[in-house]
């Protein structure tokens, strides 16, 4: 048995060379996945160890709602730093502004990052505390003066002498850069971008005069860290908290991975997708081999292998692929890392090199899922090989004994899919539950792909049409493709799985563009909206809106600002809209529920407008009482005045007053800024001088007509769109390597049929054709299943959406684009199979029938 094992492989070289490929491509994503993010966490971690290596002890404002809801406004002030340095045991203390702001050149260009990494501004520092050590020039010494990172200022190609601007809370400020700079020896800081200014100057950009946002302690000699943070923490106030600077870099380290934690989920969804699709062309690939070696293998039993040796030695040889398929996708996610990297450098964020890191949980677990999905994968074709009877050794064909389940196949793929549909439409009652809606979907694939050798007949007759205009090698072909309507559909279901994500993804990109234009179209009643330029910049500031209400030609601006509060009586932290309730009312239209017409107006100091959603879940209704706590610490008891629903989704969970959320919310950044014209004004005259004012003072700001928005929107769609597309490419290729894998079997399986049609007088060219048609047939009824189930899944998933405004639309273009890329990777996938076919032998050929 252990020759004939090793003998097949070695007889079989292409077929497990692809079907270790497909393998060993999923785990190659998924090992890049762990080692990207793995390294990443490490080189923060590194970081953040250098930034407080010199402290002993950090004191911070306390954030009741967490660490991602914090009060902008710092309650540490100077007292509080001349405080903690009369605490026995302090060495040195001093107060620290690490604060997000926008980094741009003189024109107005962003040159932070623009990757996800925030733009910071910091204080210079006095010893021992001054971690920044000089690569070019010298640290800003005047009010005037600045210093860059030396990774951002290469990047943004600024030097020593020219200008940059930054902006905080107000209007920018301008400064001349003096030097770059390195964080303890590190060129950057894993992607943020850093620029220093003395530490008044640092103070008024963020709009914290006299105020820090951490306070470093170093300890005497002899006295522990965990010591001095609980003196510290007895003399301080309440609003602020004191720790060791280990734990606070354990805790930011812990807050980076968390973060990391979705980017790490969303690639390792595609390399699952791509092991998910190789597991069908195992089991294609597996039941083809069976089927050819049944003669093989009841010459086996003949001679006395038992069915368990069998059974083994058909497990072995998918264990033995995978394993190879494992290692080798193990090394390729080495090389994949590099990539992966290029991909965040060419989104601005910079990633310290540390070197990359293999934890051994990535070796283990990318291994052992690579081992198991081809093992699973080929349980069913192995058990089918243990009931080849030993008489079967005595003719060529004989099909193993089915199973006893097989007269049952179609009630079990019913099952099978209707388990899954459930699963999907338990996840969408429960509130869109990912994992179970994931789930569903792999089981709704595998009900599928059990269904569809019963649609394999129908669908051929029906895509066939594209090739049997071409003659006697289209009808052949699709007779071929029909013959064992089996394997056309494990074939078929391999690029189903990808085509249906990629119409699912698609149908749901379609439906966001429109409920965007729907949205903004049916909502926005003014004529400019202004925003901040970048994704990272800390909103637009509050000043903004009243330098607008100066500009010629405005008449009215409306600015809306967000924060985060606890609400007694509701799980998690809900977000919070302040806005100026008379302006707003003239610039955006809101259905209401209840409360009516003027319900904005009569926002004050101790009401607020929930939206519909939040109030039914909650079964809140006017004059019901609301207790808050915002993220600076303060306890808010207002009383709902109104119910809104809010079709653009602009108001949160709970709308207050724009004065309301800056006192209670320490809130002084402002999230839109919505502007109307005056009455008689030219729109033109009016969008140029706004342009003017933001280029001037606010030029991290930008303005846009309703339009240009809805186009500013659709694009940034369209970038995640295409980014999901390049991922789900890998699927698709995976699958690709199937078909390949099938048609080349298919070729030898039907070695003397194709002899004896070259025998008959079909030319070379025509066995191509042939080969090429059957591929390009299989490929087309998988895009037609997937099409079917991506749309079924957008459909579904987007039901409880409508309600809320989700607009439900079919990109048909992008459709037909799918079909057409479907029949054209069915003829790249034949290529070398049609070739292989063509130069067949034909008296050989038929010798060996």
């Amino acid at each position: 048995m252990n020759k004939a094992f090793w003998r097949s492989l070695g007889r079989h070289r292409l077929r497990v060379l692809l079907t270790g490929a497909a393998i060993a491509l999923g785990v190659a994503l998924m090992a890049g996945t762990y080692m990207l993010t793995d390294t990443l966490n490490a080189s923060y971690t590194n970081v953040m160890g250098s930034v407080y290596g010199r402290a002993s002890a950090v004191v911070s404002p306390n954030q009741p709602l967490g660490d991602s809801y914090g009060a902008q406004v710092s309650p540490i002030t100077q007292a509080m730093v001349q405080r903690a340095r009369q605490v026995p045991g302090v060495a040195s203390a001093t107060g620290e502004i690490i604060s997000d702001v926008a980094l741009l050149n003189a024109n107005g260009k962003a040159i932070g990052s623009t990757g996800g990494a925030p733009d910071i501004v910091t204080g210079t520092a006095p010893a021992p505390f001054d971690i920044l050590d000089v690569a070019s020039g010298r640290l800003p010494i005047t009010s005037g003066e600045a210093a860059l990172d030396q990774a951002t200022a290469a990047r943004a190609g600024v030097r020593r002498g020219d200008i940059i601007e930054v902006s905080g809370t107000g209007p920018v400020r301008r400064y001349r850069l003096v030097g770059t700079v390195r964080v303890a020896g590190s060129t950057s800081l894993a992607g943020a971008s850093l620029a220093v200014l003395t530490m008044p100057q640092a103070q008024a950009v963020v709009g914290e005069v006299g105020r820090y946002d951490q306070i470093e302690v170093s300890a005497t000699s002899g006295l522990t860290p965990s010591v001095l943070a609980q003196r510290l923490a007895k003399a301080l106030p309440h609003d602020v908290v004191t720790r060791t600077a280990s734990a606070e870099v354990s805790r930011l380290s812990s807050d980076f991975a968390s973060n990391m934690g979705f980017f790490r989920d969303f690639l390792l969804i595609f390399a699952s997708v791509a092991l998910f699709v190789g597991g069908f062309i195992i089991l294609n690939t597996f039941s083809v081999t069976v089927a050819q070696r049944t003669r093989e293998t009841g010459l086996l039993r003949a001679l006395g292998a038992s069915r368990r040796q069998v059974l083994l030695s058909a497990i072995s040889e998918s264990a033995l692929l995978g394993l190879a398929g494992s290692l080798a996708g193990v090394g390729l996610g080495l090389v994949l890392v590099p990539g992966l990297e290029a991909v965040f450098k060419a989104f601005g964020a910079s990633i310290p090199s540390y070197g990359t890191v293999v934890e051994a949980r990535t070796i283990i677990v990318s291994t052992l899922v690579g081992l198991a999905v081809p093992v699973v994968a080929g349980l069913a074709p192995a058990l089918r090989a243990a009931r080849v009877p030993p008489v079967a050794a005595m003719r060529e064909g004989t099909d193993p004994e089915p199973g006893r389940l097989a007269r049952h196949s179609v009630l079990i793929s019913a099952i099978v899919f209707l388990l899954g549909v459930a699963m999907i439409v338990a996840s969408v009652a429960g509130g869109a539950n990912g994992a179970l809606a994931g789930m569903g979907a792999l089981v709704v694939f595998v009900g599928v792909a059990l269904l569809s050798p019963k649609l394999v007949p129908g669908l051929a007759r029906a895509v066939g049409v594209v090739v049997v205009w071409r003659g006697v090698t289209g009808v052949i072909a699709r007779q071929n493709a029909r013959r064992q309507p089996g394997r056309t559909a494990v074939t078929s279901a391999a690029l189903m799985v990808g085509l249906a994500l990629v119409t699912f993804v698609s149908v749901f990109a379609s439906g966001t563009k429109a409920t965007i234009d729907s949205a903004v179209g049916s909502s926005f009643a003014g004529n400019l909206i202004i925003e901040a330029k970048g994704a990272n910049t800390p909103g637009i500031p509050a000043s903004l809106a009243t330098a607008l209400q100066g500009v010629p030609g405005v008449g009215v601006v409306a600015p809306v600002a967000f924060g985060n509060a606890d609400v007694k009586g509701v799980p998690g932290v809900q977000e919070v809209a302040g806005v100026e309730p008379v302006a707003l009312s003239k610039l955006y239209r809101v259905a209401w529920e209840s409360g009516g017409v003027g319900a904005f107006d009569a926002l004050g100091g101790s009401t607020a407008v929930v939206t519909q959603g939040f109030a039914h879940s909650h079964h809140l209704h006017i004059g019901s009482p609301l207790s808050l706590t915002t993220a600076s610490g303060a306890a808010l008891h207002l009383v709902v005045s109104a119910v809104a629903s809010d079709k653009a989704h602009l108001l949160g969970a709970v709308t207050v007053s724009r004065p309301l959320l800056e006192r209670a919310f320490s809130q002084d950044n402002d999230s839109v800024d919505f502007v109307g014209y005056a009455e008689g004004a030219t729109g033109a005259t009016v969008q140029r001088d706004v342009g003017r004012l933001l280029a001037q003072q606010y030029p991290q700001a930008l303005s846009q007509t309703s339009a240009q928005f809805e186009a500013q929107e659709a694009g940034q769609v369209g970038n995640l769109l295409g980014l999901v597309y390049v991922l789900l490419g890998l699927a698709v290729v995976v699958s690709l390597f199937g078909l390949v894998n099938t048609l080349a079997l298919a070729v030898h399986e039907r070695r003397g049929e194709l002899g004896l049609l070259r025998a008959v007088g079909a030319s070379r060219s025509q066995v191509r054709q042939m080969i090429r048609y059957e591929s390009v047939i299989t490929s087309l009824i998988g895009a037609v299943i997937g099409l079917v189930v991506g749309t079924a899944f957008a459909v579904t998933l987007a039901r409880p959406l409508v309600g809320s405004g989700f607009v439900l639309s079919f990109p048909i273009t992008t459709l037909a684009v799918v079909l057409v890329l479907a029949a054209l990777a069915g003829v790249a996938a034949a290529f070398l199979p049609a070739r292989r076919a063509a130069r067949l032998d034909v008296l050989s050929a038929i010798a060996l029938d």
